[in-house]
């Protein structure tokens, strides 16, 4: 139950923060507190990422989005290493 409250509780802060259904890479890395940089390097392996959409064609081109709610399914099955 307590992982249901987090993941309602982070749905709720992101789409008061972002007032849109999906995020963009650098939305993404600033709520990961990562950089750009090191999402691209992850979303390339394959690893320890939300799931996401792919638009568009073409290494210039294409644009990678996170659903808010995949977003907050990730976010609250993920523990904070300080």
């Amino acid at each position: 139950m307590l992982q249901n409250d987090t993941y309602n509780e982070i749905v709720k802060n992101l789409r008061a923060k972002y007032k849109k259904q999906a995020l963009n890479m650098c939305e993404l890395a600033d709520e990961l507190g990562v950089s750009v940089h090191t999402l691209r390097l992850s979303l390339k392996m394959g690893k320890n990422m939300p799931n996401y959409k792919i638009l568009g064609s073409g290494e210039k081109r294409k644009k990678v989005i996170f659903a808010l709610h995949d977003v907050a399914k990730f976010l609250a099955n993920t523990e904070q290493v300080l």
